[in-house]
C-alpha cells in the first residue's frame, strides 16, 4: 500500500518519497558464474528458508520500503523512525528485476555493490506484496527513481558528450568502396582501387564523346554489389578535381560492367565510383535538433569527416549534417594505407545484405597529405587497441563443460524448458538495428501485400463512382478517399458481383488517384515540417537580447529600403545610412540588412584588381581538401560554446561553421585559419545562410581590410594595439600612465577585441550593434568602441593597485555590462570621430620602426647581450638537468604506484577468498549439524566418544614428543 509519511512531515522532498508495506522475504549472495535460469530457484531457495522461519538473512519480516531518491530504504514496519532501517543502497545499482510467473505476489531485484566492476559481489532481494497487483507499481516506481538517478550522475559528468567530442575527427574526400572475398586484403588493394576508379572515368568519358552526351548524367550501371550505404550524403558532380569517379557510369552492352577480370585485382567484386544519393536508414541520425535539419545547398560533395570515437568510427556529412556512416570496431577487420597512393587509406568492413549474405566491402578515402593518413592509421590503431583492452575487461566469464555450475546451468534450462543460449546475468542481449529494420521492412511489405489482396478481393464488389479529383480542396463527402469502396448496397454477397475490364479499370485508376493524392499530402506535411525546423532554428540563432530597439519607424524604414529593386545598383546617401544604422537595425532582418550595406559600400569603394579575392564558387571550395583541418576543428568547440545553435557537437551549427571557415582558408592562402576567425564567421551565420555569410566574410576581410590583422606576421594588430594606446595617452592620460606604470600593454586585453571584433567576450546583442557600425564607419568602430569602454571603466580600473587585479578588471568585469552600459557605450561610440587620429599614428608608428631600423645597436648592449646569452645557456643546462631527475623520479613514482595497485588487487582478491572460505565453513558446520540432527543417540555417543579418543590420543602424543 502506497501512501505518504507517516508523520505528516511538511518537507517537499519527503512529500515527493514513496514507501510500500511489504514482507521482505531475504537475501542471498550470487555466485558471478549465476545464469539466468538459476535466478528463480534463487528465489525459492530464499522462499523456502524464510516459510521454515530459519534463522539468518533469510529470516522474513514486515518492513516498509521507503524511496527516497536515490536511495532504496528497507525500514522494520514497527519503527516509527526511518533513519532505522535494515538496509539501503542506490537505486541506479539495481541490474535486474525478477517477478515470479507462478506467484505474482513475489518478485526480487539483483543488485551489484560496484556496477563498473564486474568482480564486485552481488545480492538477490526477495519480497512479498500483500496485494498481486501492487508489485508492477513497485517495480515502476522503482525504476523511476533508478532513471532519476542515472540522470543527476550523467549531468554534471557528461562524460558521453566528452567522449564524443574527444574523439579524434579529420577530413576526408571519398573515392568509393570496393567488395572483397576476404576481410584480410593485400597491402595494394587501396591503389588497386584507385586504378580500376580512373579507369572507369576514362571510359566514360570516351563513351561520352562517342555518344555525343554533354549532360552531366549518364545511365545507371548495374553493379555487383548492392546500394551504398553512404547514399545519403553525396550526389551527382560535373568533374572530378583528384581524378577520382563519383557519378554513375554508362557501359557497353546490356548496362552491366565486369571488375573481376583484372589480374590485380583478383579479390576484388566490384568497385563503386558512384554518386551517392538519398538513404533513408540514415534520415533520422541528424547531428543536433531538430530531426529534419535541411542540407546547406542543393548542391553536394564528398568531403567528409571521419571520427574515430571509442568503439566506432563515423562518417559525417558537413552539407546533410547528419551521420551517414556508422561502423562499430567489431565490424572492421582491417585498415590500409595505399603503397603509391600513399594520400589514400581505406578499411574493409562487414556489409549486411538484406538479400544473402554478408559480404566484406572495402570503403576508400583521400586525405590532404600523406602525414595525415598516417595520423589517421596512427589513430586508428591506439582505438582499436583501447578498445580491446576495455572490451577484454568486460569479457563474460566462461563457464568450462567440467565446471559444476555449467552441469547447474543446463539443469536448470531442462528443468524450465528453456533452450536458450547462456547469457550472463550482466550482459543481456538486445535487438541491432539490422533486426529491427528487417522486421520493420518485412513488416510493411506484408502490409503493402494485404492491401492489394483486398483490393483484388473487394474489386467486383465496388461500384463505377468517379475518379477522385487531384486536388484536395475539391473533395466532399461523397468523394472522401477514406470512405471504404463498398456501397451499402453492394456487399459481398451482392447481385452485381462480377464487372467488367473497364470497371476494373477504372477502379484501378481510382486508387492510383488515391496514391497520387496521398503522395502530395505526404510532400506537403514534410514541406510544412521543413518549414517549421527552419523557423526553430531560426528562432533558435537570434536568441539573443537586443540592444538598442527600433521603433516601428525605423522598422519600416529598412522594410522600404530592403524592397527597393534598385538597392544594388544605385548608390544612396551615405549619412541617411549611417543615420538609419545608428537609429537601429531590426533583429530579424539584420543579415539582410548587413548584405544590403556590404553591396552600398562596394558601390562606392572599388577594390584594385590585385586585392580583390579569387572568384571561386563556395561550393567548388567545398569540395576540396584543406590543409588547416585541425586547427578548424578544435575550435568548433571554442566558439559560442553557450549558445545552443553552436553548443552541439558537430551539429547543425559547428558543421556550418567548419564549412564556412574551410572554404575561407582555401580561398585566402596567406591567412589560411587564425583563431578569431571562428568568432566573426559565427556570428555572420546566426543572421544569414552560409553562402551568404561567406560573401559577407569576404566582404569584411577583404573591401574593409581585416584580413590584415590575421596575416602570419600580424604587423597590423601591433599597429592597432600601438594605434589605441596613443589614443589613451591623447584622450585619458591618467588611465594611460596608470596602466603604464604596471606595464599593462594594450595586447593583454585588447588583443581579443580586435581578433574577435569583441564577439568572444562580450554579449551578442552588443556585439551585433557593433557589426551594424561596421558595415557603416569600417574598422574605426573597433577603436571608438574599446575607447568608450576603457573611459566609462577608467574610475575602476584607477582603484585596481596590482598587475594582477587590473588584468582580471579588464578580462572579466568590463565584458559584463548591463544593458543601459551597451546602449550608452554604443552612442558614444556613434558620435566619435577619431579617423584623423587613426591616421597619423600609424605614419608615426612606421616612422618608428623606420628608425629604430637604421639605428646601430651600441657596443654595450652587445657585451650585455653576450653576457645574457652565456646566463640563459646555463640555466638551460640546469633546467635539463632538472628535468632528467625529474622524469627519474616520475618513473620511480610510476613503479611504486603500480606496485601498490598489484598489492592492492592481491589483498582484494585474498579478502574475496577468505570471504567465500568462510562462507563455505559457515556451510559445512550447518550441514554438520544438520547430520548431528539425523543420527540416532547410541551413533551419536558412539561419535563423541571416537572423538574424545582421537583428542586425549592425540594428547598423549604431544606429551611424549615433549619429553626428551
Amino acid at each position: 500500500m502506497e501512501g505518504q509519511d507517516g508523520k505528516g512531515n511538511n518537507d517537499s522532498n519527503q512529500k515527493a518519497d514513496k514507501r510500500f508495506a511489504l514482507w521482505y522475504m531475504g537475501w542471498s549472495s550470487l555466485d558471478r558464474r549465476s545464469t539466468l535460469p538459476m535466478l528463480p530457484w534463487l528465489v525459492a531457495e530464499i522462499r523456502r528458508k524464510s516459510e521454515k522461519n530459519e534463522s539468518g538473512p533469510a529470516q522474513a519480516r514486515e518492513v516498509q520500503l521507503y524511496l527516497s531518491p536515490p536511495l532504496i530504504r528497507c525500514v522494520p514496519a514497527n519503527s516509527s523512525n526511518p533513519s532505522v532501517f535494515i538496509f539501503e543502497h542506490k537505486a541506479q545499482f539495481i541490474s535486474r528485476f525478477i517477478h515470479n510467473s507462478h506467484d505474482l505476489s513475489y518478485f526480487a531485484y539483483l543488485i551489484r555493490s560496484q556496477p563498473d566492476n564486474p568482480e564486485s559481489e552481488m545480492a538477490c532481494h526477495v519480497f512479498k506484496a500483500c496485494d498481486p497487483n501492487q508489485v508492477p507499481e513497485v517495480i515502476s516506481s522503482i525504476r523511476q527513481v533508478s532513471k532519476a538517478a542515472l540522470k543527476e550522475e550523467s549531468k554534471p559528468r557528461q562524460d558521453s558528450d566528452e567522449s564524443f567530442y574527444n574523439s579524434q575527427k579529420f577530413e576526408v574526400l571519398y573515392c568509393g568502396k570496393v567488395t572483397v572475398n576476404h576481410k584480410k586484403a593485400p597491402s595494394t588493394l587501396v591503389d588497386d582501387c584507385i586504378d580500376k576508379f580512373r579507369q572507369h572515368e576514362i571510359e566514360r568519358k570516351r563513351l561520352r564523346l562517342l555518344n555525343g552526351q554533354r549532360s552531366s548524367t549518364e545511365a545507371p550501371v548495374e553493379f555487383i554489389m548492392g546500394d551504398d550505404p553512404l547514399s545519403s550524403s553525396l550526389c551527382k558532380v560535373d568533374e572530378l578535381e583528384t581524378n577520382l569517379i563519383e557519378e554513375e557510369l554508362s557501359e557497353k552492352g546490356n548496362g552491366k560492367l565486369d571488375l573481376t577480370s583484372s589480374s590485380n585485382t583478383g579479390s576484388l567484386l566490384g568497385v563503386f565510383p558512384e554518386c551517392i544519393l538519398e538513404d533513408s536508414d540514415f534520415g533520422e541520425r541528424h547531428a543536433s535538433e531538430p530531426n529534419n535539419v535541411q542540407p546547406s545547398d542543393a548542391d553536394k560533395n564528398r568531403t567528409m569527416l571521419f571520427q574515430v570515437g571509442r568503439f566506432e568510427v563515423n562518417l559525417i556529412s558537413p552539407d546533410t549534417k547528419s551521420v551517414v556512416l556508422e561502423k562499430n570496431f567489431k565490424e572492421i577487420s582491417s585498415c590500409s594505407q595505399g603503397v603509391k597512393q600513399t594520400d589514400h587509406f581505406g578499411f574493409i568492413c562487414r556489409d549486411v545484405v538484406e538479400s544473402g549474405p554478408a559480404q566484406y566491402v572495402c570503403y576508400v578515402f583521400q586525405c590532404a597529405s600523406e602525414s595525415l593518413v598516417d595520423e589517421v592509421m596512427l589513430t586508428l590503431k591506439q582505438a582499436f587497441t583501447t578498445a580491446a583492452a576495455l572490451q577484454s575487461s568486460k569479457n563474460q566469464i566462461e563457464l568450462c563443460e567440467a565446471c559444476p555450475m555449467h552441469d547447474l546451468h543446463k539443469l536448470c534450462e531442462r528443468i524450465e524448458g528453456t533452450a536458450t543460449s547462456f547469457h550472463q546475468l550482466t550482459h543481456p542481449t538486445h535487438p541491432t538495428f539490422s533486426t529491427i529494420f528487417q522486421c520493420v521492412s518485412l513488416s510493411i511489405s506484408q502490409a503493402f501485400f494485404d492491401i492489394l489482396v483486398c483490393i483484388c478481393c473487394f474489386a467486383d464488389h465496388m461500384d463505377g463512382r468517379e475518379l477522385l479529383p487531384l486536388s484536395p480542396r475539391a473533395l466532399n463527402q461523397d468523394q472522401n478517399p477514406q470512405v471504404s469502396p463498398l456501397t451499402p448496397e453492394q456487399g459481398f454477397g451482392g447481385e452485381k458481383g462480377r464487372r467488367s475490364p473497364a470497371d476494373y479499370r477504372a477502379l484501378w485508376k481510382k486508387a492510383i488517384h488515391q496514391q497520387i493524392l496521398l503522395i502530395r499530402m505526404e510532400k506537403e506535411n514534410q514541406r510544412l515540417e521543413a518549414s517549421r525546423d527552419e523557423l526553430h532554428i531560426r528562432k533558435m540563432k537570434l536568441d539573443y537580447q537586443e540592444v538598442c530597439q527600433c521603433s516601428k519607424e525605423v522598422q519600416a524604414l529598412w522594410d522600404r529600403k530592403l524592397s527597393s529593386p534598385c538597392r544594388t545598383k544605385v548608390q544612396w546617401d551615405k549619412e541617411e545610412i549611417h543615420c538609419a544604422v545608428c537609429q537601429g537595425v531590426p533583429k530579424s532582418r539584420r543579415g539582410e540588412v548587413w548584405l544590403l550595406l556590404s553591396q552600398q559600400y562596394r558601390l562606392r569603394h572599388r577594390l584594385p584588381q590585385r586585392q580583390q579575392p579569387p572568384e571561386t564558387p563556395y561550393q567548388d571550395l567545398l569540395k576540396q581538401l584543406t590543409a588547416q583541418q585541425h586547427a578548424i576543428l578544435v575550435d568548433l568547440g571554442r566558439t559560442f560554446p553557450t549558445h545552443q545553435y553552436f553548443s552541439t557537437q558537430l551539429g547543425a551549427g559547428q558543421l556550418s561553421l567548419y564549412n564556412l571557415l574551410k572554404a575561407y582558408s582555401l580561398l585566402d592562402t596567406e591567412v589560411g585559419y587564425c583563431q578569431g576567425i571562428s568568432f566573426v564567421a559565427g556570428l555572420l551565420l546566426l543572421h544569414m545562410s552560409e553562402e551568404q555569410a561567406f560573401d559577407t566574410l569576404k566582404f569584411l576581410m577583404y573591401d574593409l581590410g581585416i584580413r590584415r590583422q590575421y596575416r602570419p606576421d600580424m604587423i597590423s594588430l601591433q599597429i592597432q594595439m600601438y594605434q589605441l594606446s596613443r589614443l589613451l595617452h591623447d584622450y585619458h592620460r591618467n588611465l594611460y600612465t596608470h596602466l603604464e606604470e604596471h606595464e599593462i600593454c594594450p595586447s593583454l586585453y585588447a588583443a581579443p577585441w580586435f581578433l574577435t571584433l569583441f564577439a568572444s567576450q562580450f554579449q551578442l546583442g552588443f556585439v551585433a550593434r557593433i557589426f551594424d557600425l561596421l558595415f557603416v564607419q569600417g574598422t574605426e568602430v573597433i577603436f571608438k568602441v574599446a575607447l568608450c569602454l576603457l573611459s566609462s571603466h577608467e574610475g575602476e580600473i584607477l582603484e585596481c593597485d596590482g598587475f594582477e587585479s587590473i588584468v582580471d578588471y579588464l578580462k572579466s568585469t568590463i565584458p559584463t555590462l548591463t544593458h543601459s552600459q551597451m546602449e550608452e557605450t554604443i552612442t558614444k561610440a556613434t558620435e566619435m570621430d577619431i579617423s584623423k587620429q587613426l591616421h597619423a599614428y600609424e605614419v608615426e608608428y612606421h616612422v618608428l620602426q623606420d628608425e629604430l631600423s637604421d639605428a646601430p645597436p651600441p657596443s654595450e648592449d652587445s657585451d650585455r647581450l653576450d653576457k645574457l646569452e652565456k646566463a640563459n645557456a646555463q640555466l638551460k643546462k640546469q633546467n635539463m638537468d632538472l628535468l632528467e631527475k625529474l622524469q627519474a623520479a616520475r618513473l620511480k613514482i610510476q613503479t611504486l604506484e603500480g606496485s601498490m595497485e598489484s598489492f592492492l588487487s592481491r589483498e582484494s582478491k585474498m579478502k574475496h577468498l577468505i570471504r567465500s572460505l568462510e562462507q563455505e565453513k559457515a556451510s559445512n558446520q550447518k550441514t554438520i549439524e544438520r547430520m548431528r540432527s539425523s543420527l540416532p543417540s547410541d551413533a551419536m555417543a558412539e561419535v563423541e566418544m571416537t572423538q574424545l579418543k582421537s583428542s586425549t590420543n592425540g594428547k598423549a602424543k604431544e606429551t611424549a614428543c615433549k619429553k626428551p
